[in-house]
């Protein structure tokens, strides 16, 4: 059978949700006789339970899909979570009920698409017919139809939200030549749940690694006993690998604001990326990083509605696509090209954060947050001015570095006007002041905050500020906390980009409201 027909059944049969009553197997092959998978998945349940003469001939009846999935062999490192059907839930114990339910249809989607997404299955049937499904030997050896499809050293990471299955089908599908490993993360979710922070540490959950020779194969690791109460495999290769990964993401949704903003400042795409770092008072950005040069064609692109652009942006992205038709990887002297992520402008394809970023500031939580669609990329702790500050929208229409001549004057080293009004986002020489209403309406940052706010926010940008519009993570803390402040914490890790242009404004007098 072939493999969209095998997902045409999946469909199908995850329309009725089988695992809800633990009879329903059984009443839905008696409805649907045809349907060979609900057939085998019962077959495996009577093997589980020692009744080989039911189960034959359940397999009888499956036909193919018994054919397919038992003559291969698909293999884990660390056994599936224990899963029993007559109760439908883990060994371990699960306290929150939303929790629960999300634990239990992940782990019915894992299962299913283990069988199904990777061409690959076990031969227990015929080694020892009590062993239960989710408990699967310990080796990966995959079907022959996909031997002869070459497979790259690129790793292909997807970041999970409140819905996993989405993401696992994604996951546990083969990549064929582009992608050897796939790498599924979770962010934390917000106190309100609206939000997911990736300004706090994501979490590896699981991964499939495809090999290629003689046999095609795939291996998957449990990296987090939220997803498998088994033995977990160690996660700490991968580390520099997702923080690279994420420093990439960032570029790549700095870059996609810019040049929104930059067309909605000068009302034509741009051609070329230096052009997003032009003097004051066009300074969409200070400056354009080597890796946001490389991204820079693909992106225009996307942002031009797909088509080709102009210039050097035409030429690098021609050059871009016959890289990838040849199923090169470019060379290059920086040591981190040989990683096997790819290149940068390859570990943003298909980023998460496709949203321009915007700025949410709460005046009853004190707190300024940068973020992409649902997603927050920073929060740091501001001063404000009380009624004072101002509630509503506004936009970044002006950028400047060392506001009246000084890095450490009242305003600080960077300030952005909004909405050409006197107030302003901006450093202050003030810092006991932040968390507290003492300014005269302005937003005041720390110095280490404004400065890679700064970086990562071009002009154009959207500004809400309200009450209670962020959650209550981190709010009332004067001091970063994990995943507050400039560098997610760690100053020395901000976000920060080279300055190739001037950017400052010795003829004017800012008079903002400080």
């Amino acid at each position: 059978m072939k493999g969209s027909q095998r997902n045409d059944q999946l469909e199908r049969f995850f329309q009725h949700h089988p695992f809800e009553d633990p009879l329903y197997l059984k009443r839905y092959v008696k409805e649907h006789p045809d349907h060979k998978m609900a057939w085998y998945l019962l077959g495996r349940e009577y093997a589980a339970q020692g009744k080989e003469g039911k189960a034959a001939y359940c397999f009888a009846q499956s036909g193919e899909i018994y054919e397919a999935f038992e003559r291969q062999k698909i293999v884990v490192e660390g056994p599936l979570p224990p899963w029993n059907p007559a109760v439908n839930q883990r060994t371990a114990p699960v306290v929150k009920r939303r929790v629960t339910s999300s634990i239990r249809a992940w782990s019915v989607w894992l299962l299913l698409l283990l069988l199904l997404a990777l061409p690959a299955s076990m031969d227990s049937a015929k080694d020892d017919v009590t062993t239960q499904l989710p408990s699967l030997p310990m080796e990966v050896r995959g079907g022959e139809a996909l031997a002869e499809t070459p497979v790259s050293s690129k790793m292909k990471i997807y970041l999970a939200g409140n819905d996993w299955s989405d993401k696992l089908k994604e996951v546990l599908a083969p990549t064929g030549a582009r992608n050897k490993e796939s790498i599924l993360v979770s962010a934390s979710q917000s106190a309100d749940g609206n939000w997911l922070q990736w300004n706090e540490p994501l979490q590896l959950l699981l991964g499939v690694e495809q090999t290629s020779g003689n046999e095609y194969g795939a291996v998957v690791r449990y990296y987090s006993p939220q997803v498998c109460s088994c033995q977990l495999a160690d996660g700490s290769r991968l580390t520099p690998i997702l923080q690279r990964w994420m420093r990439a993401n960032e570029q790549a949704v700095v870059l996609r604001s810019a040049i929104q903003a930059y067309e909605k400042k000068q009302g034509r795409m741009p051609e070329q990326a230096e052009q997003l770092a032009a003097p004051y008072p066009d300074n969409i950005l200070p400056g354009i990083t080597e890796d946001m040069k490389d991204m820079f064609a693909e992106i225009n692109r996307e942002a031009n509605g797909g088509a080709t652009p102009q210039g050097d942006a035409a030429e690098k992205t021609e050059a871009t696509e016959a890289t990838e038709d040849s199923g090169s990887t470019g060379s290059s002297t920086d040591p981190a090209a040989s990683n096997p992520t790819g290149k940068p402008a390859e570990m943003a394809a298909n980023s998460p954060l496709q949203e321009p970023v915007s700025i949410v500031i709460d005046t009853v939580k004190h707190r300024l947050a940068l973020v992409s669609g649902n997603i927050i990329l920073r929060s740091y702790p501001v001063g404000l001015g009380g009624t004072k500050t101002p509630q509503g929208e506004f936009v970044i229409t002006e950028k400047v570095r060392n506001p009246n001549g000084k890095s450490n004057g009242e305003f600080g080293s960077r300030g952005m006007t909004l909405s050409d009004t006197l107030y302003a986002i901006h450093g202050t020489n003030k810092p006991s002041s932040i968390g507290k209403d003492e300014s005269h309406g302005c937003v005041r940052m720390k110095q280490e905050d404004i400065e890679e706010l700064y970086d990562m926010t071009p002009q154009q940008t959207k500004v809400t500020i309200g009450k209670d519009v962020l959650p209550d993570d981190g709010a009332g803390s004067s001091n970063p906390d994990e995943g507050v402040g400039a560098g997610r914490g760690n100053a020395k890790q901000s976000f920060a980009l080279p300055l190739q242009t001037n950017d400052s404004n010795p003829h004017k007098t800012y008079k903002w409201l400080e």
